[in-house]
């Protein structure tokens, strides 16, 4: 089975509590909190079930220096990294959005 092009995890911060560490390929971290990683998670699953028509989905999280940016594609979601993109089918888009539920609910 191949790896998964990210990881997602709660954490604490010390000041905000609890988080959700986002972990995408290449080492690209993003931190929300839990009521981000819920916005995220229901807008990934809206443009996967077309129930959105949005073509971007941008976030610039409170704890974290960089955004999330993600461009609606025909097969999937196209995730901006600090170098290139990393691309995502619907599948794995579907498995994002439950992982940040999930790691909200711990």
């Amino acid at each position: 089975m191949p790896e998964q092009p990210f990881s997602v995890s709660g954490i604490q911060h010390r000041l905000l509590g609890k988080q959700i560490e986002l972990q995408l390929a290449q080492g690209f971290v993003l931190k929300f909190t839990p009521a981000e990683a819920s916005s995220l998670s229901f807008a990934l699953v809206a443009v996967r079930d077309g129930i959105s028509p949005e073509r971007e989905i941008y976030m610039s999280p409170i704890a974290s220096d960089a955004a999330f940016v993600g461009t609606v594609l025909d097969h999937g979601m196209s995730i901006a990294m600090p170098v290139g993109a990393l691309e995502l089918d619907w599948s794995k888009v579907g498995l994002l959005a439950e992982s940040l539920a999930a790691a909200i609910a711990y």
